[in-house]
């Protein structure tokens, strides 16, 4: 089987890891110059890891990663909403860690790295029922008989195959970077203000990574300069968030970013197949980036091992649906609960509403967890 895999991110090099022992004919290509990594770290919750160790990569990771064993979610003021222990069921089922992305990569790209075509990309599909025929940048043709997109939130692929599924945005910017650790034993902990929100996830003994959001219809924090505009949001939070913000350097890498989401969660079309945040990309509420890529990843690939090419995708369709659909829906959902906090009756059903049930995203991991059984 000939398969063109287009993205070389944690789907892209996952799936092209299961693909390559079953003999098929791949190619992987990358649009970027170099195989560099976007974001500072990345959390990776007990299906992510349950997932890696299907792929034969939980212990590299681990010996990369920082174990947590408890998520807190808490006021700008540090007085906490809710606590939940990752140590029991369903939450048990395998650790929850993070560590730097580079990391995470530098194991999904192991011994694969020179097998990327980089500087590479699609400027046409068009397909019938026996394969795709694709055009690339440079103007060479090439037939395969399945494509898979795992080029990111903004899929070029999705545009080609599902025109006007652009992902939407939900105007509201946010920041990644990585600080010393400001409390020894700190646990992940999740701060929520009235507009904005500032977690702090350990990623190692000394560092721990760091995500700022607020809501920004107007741009204007966009606008400014990253270290100048997490100072100003952040200003009124407690201790840690501001040992972490005063912190950073004036050269301090800081990624911005703004959150979108998918406008449709459809996976399949004819014979090109979306896998990660192509197929289902949306705010990191839940952590489930990479979680939810390699279990698509590993779908797939059972699937393609043990059934035709048709029978194959009309499974993986069918699996998937369900679950990537409620991930990206909840994640929605809990980005609209943050912004409950801009009215004080709105804050006060935020905050009732964690302090019932717990935090949001340790709530859904549970359910995720659950339906693994």
């Amino acid at each position: 089987m000939r398969v063109l895999i287009v993205g070389a991110g944690v789907a892209g090099c996952a799936l092209y890891r299961r693909l390559k022992p079953l003999g098929f004919t791949i190619d992987i290509i990358e649009k970027s110059a170099t195989l560099s990594s976007e974001g500072a770290a990345i959390c990776l919750p007990a299906n992510a890891m349950l997932a890696l160790d299907k792929l034969g990569l939980s212990k590299p990771v681990l010996n990369l990663a920082y174990q947590v064993d408890q998520i807190e979610y808490a006021l700008s003021s540090g007085k906490t909403l809710a606590r939940a222990s990752l140590h029991t069921a369903p939450l048990n089922k395998a650790p929850f860690v993070a560590l730097k992305r580079d990391d995470l990569m530098s194991v999904l790209r192991k011994d694969i790295a020179e097998d990327v075509q980089l500087n590479t990309w699609l400027e046409d599909i068009k397909q019938d029922n026996n394969e795709v025929l694709v055009t690339f940048q440079s103007g060479e043709t090439k037939a395969y008989d399945l494509v898979v997109a795992a080029d990111g939130i903004n899929s070029s692929v999705r545009q080609m195959v599902q025109p006007h599924s652009a992902p939407l945005t939900h105007k509201v910017t946010n920041w990644r970077f990585t600080a010393k650790k400001p409390v020894a034993g700190i646990q992940p902990t999740y701060y929520v203000g009235n507009e904005s929100a500032f977690m702090i996830y350990p990623i190692s003994e000394d560092e721990v990574y760091c995500y700022g959001q607020i809501m920004d219809e107007d741009g204007k924090f966009a606008s400014l300069a990253s270290n100048k505009a997490i100072q100003e949001v952040f200003s009124d939070y407690a201790s840690p968030v501001t040992e972490c913000i005063n912190s950073l350097s004036e050269d301090q890498h800081i990624v911005l970013g703004q959150l979108k989401t998918v406008q449709h969660t459809e996976p399949l079309f004819n014979r090109v197949v979306l896998v990660g945040d192509a197929l289902h990309g949306c705010p990191p509420s839940l952590q489930q980036g990479a979680g939810m890529s390699l279990e698509d990843i590993n779908c797939l690939a059972d699937f393609l091992e043990q059934h035709e090419l048709h029978d194959a995708l009309k499974q993986y369709q069918q699996k998937r649906a369900d679950r990537v659909t409620w991930t990206v829906k909840e994640s929605n959902k809990i980005i609209k609960l943050a912004g409950l906090g801009r009215s004080p009756i709105g804050r006060f059903i935020r905050n009732t509403i964690i302090r019932l049930k717990g935090p949001a995203n340790v709530v859904g991991w549970r359910k995720l967890l659950t339906e693994m059984d």
